[in-house]
């Protein structure tokens, strides 16, 4: 499991994710998406205050408007 699921079941804080959030490369960028992707890299660089990013049931990696964050 990558570091960004591991985050968003609980099992580690956000600045363990932070941490290695710039080593992940393309390789999670395909397994998770690339708005999933940013959305983290967003957060860690202080654009935003929001925790995390929901996909709506049924949706696809990369629609983008089928993603929320709260």
């Amino acid at each position: 499991m990558n570091h960004v699921y591991l985050y968003e079941q609980g099992y580690i804080p956000f600045s363990e994710l932070e941490k290695v959030l710039w080593d992940f490369g393309p390789n999670v960028i395909f397994e998770i998406g690339e708005y999933h992707y940013s959305f983290y890299l967003n957060k860690a660089n202080g654009l935003h205050e929001f925790e995390y990013y929901i996909k709506k049931y049924g949706s696809d990696l990369n629609a983008e408007s089928e993603w929320y964050c709260f």
